[in-house]
């Protein structure tokens, strides 16, 4: 698979799209050529926060229902 290396200005956009949550971590990956841990430093050499995740979307209401159970 075929990667294409960005840089500067564009390596900002693509970052600062992943920590708002507009871009994949794989999409951010292949565009970039960095790897995650490359990816996290670079995050914070800017000051960009982690994406947050909405989790909702991955479990159903009884999985919600156990965890809360377990974990609230």
């Amino acid at each position: 698979m075929e990667t294409d290396i960005v840089a500067g200005q564009e390596l900002g956009q693509l970052l600062r799209a992943y920590s708002e949550g507009k871009t994949g971590r794989r999409e951010l990956e292949h565009a970039t050529g960095l790897w995650f841990g490359e990816v996290l430093a670079e995050l914070a050499r800017r000051g960009l926060p982690l994406p947050r995740v909405d989790t909702r979307v991955h479990f159903n209401e009884a999985q919600r229902r156990l965890y809360e159970q377990v974990f609230g």
